[in-house]
């Protein structure tokens, strides 16, 4: 086995310096104490936080009780087990500490030794391997340098490295004992395992798919990303790359919805509490998306350092549709806080107050167009998705008072629900086509119109809804029963003014499914869902697309959005058989 390690900081642009440095075992300094003591010359102490022995005999069992998220205080069990990963026994008592700027990097585990090549990749002898101070830190023109090792390894063997990231100007952590933070691990996730409920033929993959949506929830703050990560092409060499790391409030009170229904309100409540903070203050700043601990800017970047995934260019960070104005967010949000009430969760003032402040943007904004739900970055139109959202909005809220006894100005909330019905049959609804369209001003449909019987707005048979459905399977439905979002052409002149084609979207398809089973089309559910199933990993991870013609999935991984409809699709599919 051969083990070749580049060291590089902010997505690849970076060198750092590296060294090997010794790693004490000096009790633990008070912060102020570390920061007077510490030499100009060393930018990085380096030790333990704690006596290796010491951290062993603090750790403690922890309860089956408190592994299955039942924890009276379920933050602080997570920094509990953080903690206690971290102050397991180091095997090490040396590493390779990098640095540049605010970052730091310790890599600690069998021994790798320094290499150096030129830019035709030719060896270049190293002329200090014994790793003095500051003898490694050099930085030569054309010199490419790194690490390696090769070992051997038989059957029932293995080897471990650790590597712990810190800031640059601190002392560093503890490195986690592998052994310990592997226990650590598989009992949390298998505690949390088991108190998923799933029901029918579709148990596992909603199994993994809660678990999916559970690690993209950030334990400390309730936030929840989209994805896990940047600038998968959802068309592989063309512009469509985009970094999905960050929370949409659509996306996550998708997945909130999900987590109530299968009983996990705990995760619902961090994420409430994400939303009052983060949405703090004027309505009118409401944002579609916000970082994981609830910042606000994300300015997008392109990277042209790096040539993307199978040259998929550009490379971006950050996320330029913060900016949007989406007409159906905060629809979505007040269908979630429902799901909670309705489950038994007692509203506060913050969270009440936060809803009545949510219909009063919607009221802001009633007659501005938006860039819709797939957050196109052409011109704004009036997305009939969007205002069927705007409905749903004002709908939940009329709910809230009239089922909860919460107290809202309910007879000026019916005027507002009642105009934007009225608007969505006239406009959002072609008579002479029969069915429902995109926008108001085009004749083309759009898979987020198999959303419209979510929010109670229409019933899934409603002949309207189904010639709705016939004609999304005539235009966007294409091989193996998969749905694009909406039609796009090669020339750059679709809608959401980007280039290329991209390809089916998984949670279009499983809002195909969820259709067909509340509209009787049972044994046409089945089909689809264990054809889209299976497109799934070995893992049981699907990203947010899936070119068929391939064989492979594309797009942003795992996607959030893909798996929780898994999950409503099989629920649906689940009732409806039960049913039948």
């Amino acid at each position: 086995m051969e083990h070749d390690l580049r060291f590089r900081f902010d997505y690849g642009k970076v060198i750092p310096w590296v060294r090997r440095v010794q790693l004490g075992n000096q009790r633990p300094r008070h912060p102020d104490e570390a920061r007077l003591g510490d030499s100009a010359t060393e930018p990085h102490p380096v030790g333990t936080s704690e006596e290796p022995g010491r951290a062993a005999s603090n750790l403690e069992t922890v309860t089956a009780g408190e592994r299955h998220g039942r924890h009276p205080d379920f933050k602080k069990l997570l920094r509990e087990i953080s903690a206690r990963i971290a102050l397991s026994t180091s095997r090490a008592d040396h590493g390779l500490l990098a640095v540049a700027g605010p970052d730091a990097l310790l890599l600690t585990g069998p021994d790798l030794e320094p290499y150096e090549e030129d830019a035709e990749g030719n060896p270049v002898e190293v002329l200090h391997r014994e790793h003095d101070p500051g003898s490694d830190i050099r930085v030569m023109e054309g010199i490419r340098r790194g690490h390696r090792g090769r070992f051997t390894l038989h059957e029932g063997e293995g080897m471990d490295w650790v590597l712990t990231w810190s800031h640059s100007y601190e002392e560093l952590p503890v490195p986690a004992d592998p052994d310990s933070a592997q226990r650590a691990t598989e009992d949390f996730w298998r505690g949390w395992a088991s108190d998923v409920e799933s029901r029918g033929e579709f148990d596992g993959a909603v199994s993994r798919s809660l678990l999916v949506l559970r690690g993209l929830t950030h334990a400390r703050t309730g936030g929840i990303v989209a994805a896990a990560t940047a600038a998968l092409p959802e068309d592989f060499g063309g512009e469509r790359n985009w970094d999905y790391r960050f929370t949409w409030l659509r996306d996550a009170a998708l997945t909130i919805e999900v987590l109530v229904e299968h009983r996990h309100t705990h995760g619902a409540l961090l994420w409430r509490d994400w939303l009052l903070r983060a949405v703090a203050g004027d309505p009118q700043q409401l944002q579609i998306m916000y970082g994981v601990d609830g910042r606000r800017d994300l300015a997008e970047r392109e990277l042209d350092h790096l040539s993307g995934y199978e040259n998929s260019r550009p490379v971006r960070i950050g996320n330029g549709a913060v900016e949007q104005y989406q007409a159906d967010v905060a629809g979505e949000v007040m269908m979630a806080l429902a799901t909670l009430r309705d489950n038994g969760v007692e509203e506060n003032d913050y969270s009440w107050g936060l809803q009545c402040n949510l219909l009063g943007f919607c009221e802001l904004r009633m007659d501005e167009p938006d860039n819709g739900i797939w957050e196109m970055r052409g011109d704004t139109h009036f997305f009939t998705h969007g205002r069927v959202m705007m409905w749903a909005a004002f709908n939940e809220g009329i709910r809230a008072v009239t089922e909860h006894g919460l107290t809202g100005d309910v007879a000026h909330w019916k005027e507002m629900r009642d105009r934007l019905h009225r608007e969505i049959w006239d406009k959002g609804y072609n008579r002479d086509l029969g069915y429902f369209t995109q926008t108001y001003d085009n004749t083309e449909v759009d898979a987020s119109l198999l959303q419209l019987p979510q929010t109670g707005f229409i019933a899934p048979d409603h002949p309207a809804m189904l010639r709705t459905v016939e004609r999304i399977e005539h235009e966007l439905q294409g091989e193996e029963g998969q749905v694009w979002r909406y039609r796009t052409t090669d020339a750059g002149t679709s809608m959401d003014g980007l280039s290329g084609r991209e390809y089916p979207f998984l949670i279009c398809t499983f809002w195909l499914v969820e259709q067909y089973a509340r509209s009787g089309r049972i044994e046409d559910a089945q089909r689809l869902m264990r054809t889209t199933v299976g497109f799934a990993s070995d893992l049981g991870l699907l990203s947010e697309e899936y070119d068929v013609a391939q064989h492979r999935l594309a797009g942003n991984f795992p996607q959030a959005f893909s798996h929780l409809g898994l999950i409503r699709a099989a629920d649906a599919l689940e009732a409806a058989q039960r049913d039948s």
